[in-house]
C-alpha cells in the first residue's frame, strides 16, 4: 500500500498509534475509530477504547486522567514489543492537533518509494526495505 496524500483523522487511534502505520491496517482492519471490521479479538477487547467510549473522549491525550494506568501499561508493552512510545504519541494530541500529527507521521512512516513503513517491523509495505533506526 502506498502512503496516501492525506491521512484521515479517524486513523489516529485513541492510544496514540497512527493506524496507517500498522501492518494490520486494511489487512483487514479498517482502523480503531472506523469500526470493528477485520479487527483481531484483542483489538475488539481494547480496554483503552472502551474506557474512552465510556468517558466520551476520543483520544487518551484529551482525557483529564491522562496519563492513566491503562495507557502506561499499554505504552510499556508497545515499547517492549515495537520500540513505540504510545504515551508520548498520545501526549502530542494535547499540544499539536491531529492535522499536524498526521503530517509528522506521514513523514515518519513514508518510505522513499512511497510505501508505508509499518511500526511493527520497520519495513516498507511496498519495497520491503527496512528502516534504519
Amino acid at each position: 500500500m502506498k502512503m496516501p496524500n492525506e491521512i484521515d483523522v479517524e486513523l489516529f487511534a485513541p492510544c496514540g498509534i497512527n493506524c496507517i502505520s500498522c501492518e494490520k491496517f486494511q489487512n483487514p482492519c479498517v482502523g480503531c475509530l472506523k469500526g470493528d471490521s477485520g479487527k483481531t479479538k484483542a483489538s475488539l477487547k481494547c480496554k483503552i477504547k472502551a474506557c474512552l467510549d465510556k468517558k466520551k473522549v476520543k483520544y487518551c491525550g484529551r482525557c483529564s486522567e491522562f496519563p492513566c494506568t491503562l495507557i502506561k501499561k499499554h505504552n510499556k508493552k508497545s515499547i517492549k514489543r515495537f520500540d513505540l512510545n504510545t504515551q508520548e504519541s498520545a501526549k502530542r494530541i494535547q499540544y499539536m492537533g491531529i492535522n499536524k500529527i498526521n503530517k509528522e507521521d506521514m513523514d515518519k512512516y513514508t518510505c522513499e518509494c512511497g510505501g508505508i513503513i509499518h511500526y511493527q517491523t520497520n519495513k516498507c509495505s511496498e519495497c520491503g526495505k527496512e528502516l534504519e533506526e
